[in-house]
C-alpha cells in the first residue's frame, strides 16, 4: 500500500505529540511506517515542508471549531458547542504542547502561535459581547475561559491522577462566565 502525503502528516502529528517538533524525524517516521525513507521524499522536499503541514493542520482545526461553533442560532449555544468541540479534541492526541515549546525557539512558528492565540481568544470576546456582556468585560471572560481551557488541557496532559473530565469542567466554566458579576 503506497502512502499518502496525509499518512505522512497523520505520522508526524503523533509523533510531535510524544517526541516534540525535535522527534519528528525521517528517519523515525519511516520505520514507524515500515517503509522506506524514500516514500516520505515524493511527498515533502524536507522535514521543514512536513512541518508546515503540521502547523497548518494545527491552525485549520482552530478554524474549524470556530467556524463549527458559528452554525448555531445564538451566542450561548455557540459558546455551548465550541465548549463541547473542545472537549472533544482535547481527547485527542494534540502536539498543542510540542508546537508552543516550538514557538519558544522559532520566531516564526511563535508569531504563528502569537496570532492564532488571538484568534481564539477573540472569538470568545465576540461570542461573550454579542451575549450581551460590554467589550471589557468580553475580553476578560475570553481571556479567563481561554486561560482555563490551557490550564486543564496542560494538567491533564502531565498528572495521569487528575481525574476531572473536561465536559464537567467546562460546563461548570461556562455557567461561571455567562453569569452576571454581582460586586
Amino acid at each position: 500500500m503506497a502512502l499518502t502525503k496525509e499518512d505522512w502528516i497523520n505520522a508526524g502529528w503523533l509523533l510531535m505529540t510524544s517526541k516534540g517538533v525535535e522527534g519528528v524525524k525521517v528517519e523515525v517516521l519511516a520505520r514507524q511506517l515500515d517503509v522506506s525513507k524514500g516514500s516520505f521524499y515524493w511527498h515533502f522536499k524536507n522535514r521543514n515542508e512536513l512541518l508546515e503541514a503540521i502547523l497548518q493542520r494545527w491552525e485549520e482545526k482552530t478554524m474549524f471549531l470556530i467556524q463549527e461553533s458559528q452554525k448555531t442560532p445564538n451566542p450561548k449555544d455557540s459558546l455551548v458547542k465550541l465548549f463541547a468541540l473542545i472537549a472533544k479534541v482535547c481527547q485527542e492526541p494534540d502536539p498543542e504542547p510540542a508546537i508552543f515549546f516550538w514557538a519558544n525557539k522559532d520566531p516564526q512558528v511563535k508569531q504563528r502561535v502569537h496570532d492564532l492565540e488571538n484568534k481564539r481568544v477573540d472569538y470568545l470576546s465576540e461570542l461573550f459581547e454579542d451575549y450581551g456582556f460590554d467589550p471589557i468585560a468580553a475580553k476578560h471572560r475570553a481571556e479567563v475561559a481561554y486561560l482555563a481551557i490551557m490550564g486543564f488541557a496542560d494538567r491533564r496532559g502531565r498528572d495521569g491522577e487528575f481525574d476531572l473530565e473536561m465536559e464537567e469542567f467546562n460546563n461548570f466554566l461556562l455557567s461561571l462566565l455567562i453569569s452576571p458579576v454581582n460586586v
